[in-house]
């Protein structure tokens, strides 16, 4: 992999059905919108001369409800990634057919991420997933016969009535499929979510409280170390070799592309992302600074400060010669003022041999709390 490359995100923002708790940009799929979709974005990729990235990752939405041509025209202009890098496709497990993965693999994807969230029927029915368990098993199963290098499950925990002996449960299906990858996310109630109110009220007025946040948290850690993956970010375990290299550029303060609707970029020192409006992006992505919706370019010490807030997501933590080298900062000269309060409440910690400095496993469950303090 060309590690100097920006990695390239590709937004597909369509889906069966629409989840309750989804505030991803994204809509129910039309065949017309679709093609109209693909139009406007193989243009914006044309206009922005993007070639030889060091990852792609196609995400949604869900790009599997493509139809095999829709996704054959789709993979056939994409830029393929140096050195047949790590290539994603995001895939649900109703929509992963034997022929969309033949198409996916004969285009160099070599790593899938199946949107699975739970194996519980009940879980899936409030969760408002197209799938039952036995499609999820039967999907992976394929992946693998088909012989796709990586294979990743996404689950969720903390919906309403799930406790740990239901997220024990999810585990051990999960690790008996034999996948390379897994992640694992609290649910999290936005006021956007279209069926926000509705969750609340299952949980009691309230989101899942920070006490089993952290006990599913410890839960899914330990178990998962026991069946041999590592923990190396907050939400995210892997067999040794099976990181997420994409994911792992953006946390380590890495620059991407990102086209489609919604997505994010970090080029030369600039972020900017696109619209969210289907129209106003399928009119003119042709030209893309006319779906930009917002544009800013950070100075030194503000670029490293969003540096270390990302990297901290690690679970090894920021490797303090790394990031002195990349930013220019030594990392507690940067946080002079929040350090030693942080590190008085047990909240940072430097490891033995002075290398690298984290935020400590028992406080994992609340990174995104003390990560407000070193925006």
């Amino acid at each position: 992999m060309n590690e100097e490359a920006p990695g390239l995100y590709v937004h597909v923002p369509f889906c069966q059905s629409r989840c309750g708790y989804c505030t991803f940009a994204s809509e129910v799929y039309s065949p017309e919108i679709a093609d109209r979709y693909l139009t406007a974005l193989l243009q914006e990729i044309s206009a922005k001369a993007i070639s030889t990235p060091s990852t792609v990752f196609i995400g949604g939405g869900t790009p599997s409800v493509l139809t095999p041509g829709q996704m054959e025209r789709l993979l056939t202009a994409l830029p393929r990634p140096a050195g047949g890098g790590e290539f994603t496709c995001e895939v649900n497990p109703e929509t992963a057919s034997r022929e969309k993965l033949a198409i996916l693999q004969s285009h160099g994807v070599n790593r899938l991420s199946f949107g699975v969230q739970t194996f519980s029927p009940e879980g899936l029915r409030l969760l408002g997933r197209a799938h039952d368990s036995r499609t999820v098993i039967a999907a992976v199963e394929l992946a693998l016969a088909m012989d796709f290098p990586s294979v990743s499950l996404d689950l969720i925990h903390g919906w309403p009535g799930q406790d740990t002996t239901s997220l024990l449960r999810d585990l051990r299906q999960a690790v008996s499929l034999s996948v390379t990858h897994l992640s694992t996310y609290s649910l999290i109630l936005d006021e956007s979510a279209p069926r926000c109110e509705y969750f609340r009220g299952l949980l009691g007025g309230e989101e899942i409280d920070s006490e089993r946040v952290a006990e599913f948290f410890q839960t899914s850690h330990h178990f998962l170390a026991d069946h041999g993956y590592t923990h190396y970010e907050t939400s995210n375990y892997a067999r040794p070799g099976y990181i997420c290299r994409h994911n792992w550029n953006i946390w380590r303060g890495g620059e991407y592309w990102g086209v489609g609707l919604s997505a994010h970029s970090h080029i030369n020192g600039r972020r900017f992302g696109a619209t969210t409006d289907m129209e106003t992006y399928l009119h003119n992505a042709a030209t893309p600074d006319r779906v930009e919706v917002f544009s800013e370019r950070l100075d030194p010490e503000r670029k490293a400060r969003e540096t270390a807030v990302f990297w901290l997501r690690l679970y090894d933590g920021i490797e303090l010669q790394r990031f002195t080298e990349q930013t220019g900062f030594d990392f507690f000269t940067l946080y002079s003022s929040e350090a030693p309060d942080l590190g008085a409440k047990g909240w940072l910690e430097i490891s033995p041999d002075g290398s690298h400095v984290r935020v400590p496993p028992q406080y994992q469950p609340v990174l995104d709390t003390i990560l407000v303090d070193l925006v």
